[in-house]
């Protein structure tokens, strides 16, 4: 892809897995969990905007002036990258990309233990739970490697029917998974896709199991319902900076879906069963707690 050679010679390192650009073509790349500046790859803002409005013009996509923010994800030779895109202008005082790099393997937990994201007694309970098939939730912040977590978890599954549901393709699980995305509006403000009109597709689908990469709104309300009537061994990521802010995070999002407080209380601590924090420390990604919910 040619827009995306621009940057190659800083994704050619395999530890780098974000890409940042900004004000006056300003570079950082991230590499075990640390920004570090890097030589500027572009001169001056018309420079970084013409490059990635020809970039999403190249993948079909679109960014310009009345549609000032995009987001795709891309396979490429060096993974699969979601570049999200922010153009000068209302918005934001100069253009901002942002490209995360998420991994091509098909990681299981053997892995994240090699890895040191989690310990022995760790990796015996998250098993414990994927094939008990408790009901799950992970949380941490942006980068922390929650996809990558629940990646491994499902891959120690891979024989069952398991259904995805993202708003971007990035967990690519192995064997018999079925992938569901999203799809935003189009340029006459029709056709939108949403995390829970896919949830209901997925619902007639005879999964073993339902995933969503990550729950923020409407769709966990219908998620949890599904979960009290019957299906098992769910799991989803969600942003909250430690696993005791799960459920003030979850409680939120459904009253907000105009369920009442002791309802979705009651709605959670039927369906989860467990919640699971992981974290960005100056040593790598770690998985910090693993607590029984209900």
């Amino acid at each position: 892809m040619p827009e995306i050679d621009r940057i190659a010679h800083l994704l050619a390192d395999p530890s780098v897995t974000d890409v940042l650009i900004g004000r006056g073509g300003s570079s950082l790349v991230e590499v075990n969990s640390v920004l570090v500046n890097v030589e500027n790859v572009f001169q001056d803002e018309a420079e970084i905007s013409n490059w990635i409005r020809k970039f999403f013009n190249e993948i079909g996509g679109r960014l310009d002036i009345s549609h000032p923010i995009s987001e795709a994800s891309i396979e490429t030779s060096f993974g699969l990258l979601r570049v999200h895109a922010l153009l000068a202008g209302e918005c934001s005082e100069s253009t901002q990309v942002s490209i995360r790099r998420h991994g091509v393997a098909s990681l299981r937990l053997d892995d994240l233990l090699a890895r040191q994201t989690i310990t022995t007694e760790q990796l015996e309970r998250l098993g414990q739970i994927i094939q008990a098939k408790e009901n799950f939730v992970i949380v941490g912040g942006t980068g922390t490697g929650k996809t990558t977590l629940l990646r491994a978890m499902l891959n120690e599954v891979s024989y069952e029917r398991v259904i995805t549901i993202e708003e971007n393709f990035e967990l690519r699980l192995c064997g018999n998974s079925i992938a569901l995305k999203t799809r935003m509006n189009n340029h006459e403000g029709v056709g939108e896709i949403s995390l829970t009109q896919l949830l209901r597709e997925a619902l007639r689908m005879r999964p073993d199991r339902i995933v969503i990469g990550e729950a923020r709104g409407e769709e966990l309300k219908l998620l949890l319902q599904s979960l009290n009537t019957g299906h098992s061994g769910a799991g989803f990521t969600l942003h909250a900076n430690s696993h005791r802010e799960a459920m003030p995070r979850m409680l939120s999002m459904l009253n907000l879906s105009g369920i009442p407080s002791k309802l979705a209380k009651e709605m959670i601590a039927s369906s989860i069963q467990w919640v699971i924090e992981i974290n960005r420390t100056s040593t790598g990604r770690k998985v910090s707690a693993i607590e029984r919910l209900s």
